[in-house]
């Protein structure tokens, strides 16, 4: 396997370094940077093609030796301590970085179909979260429309927990694309539920039948959802509440619908 030291910030270490924070950089080069011991255990057994591991040869644990032995990349880069440590954001700094190609993401259709859309997500740990707990309750994807956070920031990675690796999630910027999609679904399941979760609805959740083809749709943080989904989805529903809140964080309540959906559906 080919190896090159890094000791200075050269051309390499500055290649790592933009993946890392630039979005444009990651969607030109079809690759992102990756850290952290679940991430990278859950990248590998789901397989993601790694490209490279970042690491310092001299201060390896047998965890971090298998991986870079056991995984074909196809340049890896040994570093100095203190560039390693520059580049890792965790305060116990990571021993084993990676930066990972990108690949299409389209979400399967199952028998009975259970699939989250969120519309225009603007914070990164919200979008984390909720493939998250998409993976928790067994969805099958996740489907993100409009202009959001980027898909491949570091931060979404690390609030997903590993799960980023494991949920397909897939970006549709068409309104066109959404619609075909929604209609070859209304076709091959009669019975499909397009769900937008609503503080206002007029169903509350746990009334809901869940048990049936189901698609829920989650709102930007601010704004809510799109007239365009609110128009295209055939039930509103609400989370029933007391106190003073009138509403939940988005990941919250995302948790929240998939949890129920996942409990009907197991009885």
């Amino acid at each position: 396997m080919k190896e090159i030291f890094i000791d200075k910030k050269d051309n390499n270490f500055q290649y790592i370094e933009t993946l890392k924070r630039n979005r444009t950089k990651r969607n030109n080069n079809h690759e992102f940077f990756v850290e952290g011991v679940r991430n990278i255990n859950l990248a590998v057994k789901h397989n993601w093609k790694i490209k490279h591991w970042i690491y310092n040869s001299q201060k390896l644990s047998n965890w971090a030796s298998e991986k870079i032995k056991s995984v074909k990349t196809e340049v890896n880069y040994n570093v100095s301590q203190t560039l390693l440590d520059e580049l890792s954001d965790k305060t116990d700094k990571s021993e084993l970085l990676a930066v990972i190609e990108m690949k299409d993401r389209t979400v399967k259709i199952t028998k009975n179909p259970f699939i989250v859309i969120f519309d225009r997500p603007s914070k990164k740990g919200n979008l984390g979260a909720i493939m998250r707990s998409a993976d928790a309750f067994g969805c099958d994807g996740i489907i993100i429309v409009g202009h959001s956070v980027d898909l491949y920031d570091m931060e979404v990675i690390r609030a997903s927990m590993g799960s980023f690796f494991v949920v397909d999630t897939q970006i549709v910027n068409q309104k066109e694309e959404l619609l075909k999609l929604f209609d070859e679904l209304k076709n091959k399941f009669p019975d499909l539920k397009i769900i937008s979760a609503d503080e206002k609805g007029e169903s509350n959740l746990n009334d809901t039948d869940l048990t049936t083809p189901t698609i829920i749709l989650i709102g930007n943080e601010n704004l809510g959802l799109s007239k365009f989904l609110l128009d295209v989805s055939n039930i509103k529903v609400k989370i029933p509440m007391v106190g003073e809140a009138s509403s939940l964080n988005a990941s919250n309540a995302a948790a929240i619908f998939m949890y129920e959906l996942f409990t009907q559906r197991k009885k």
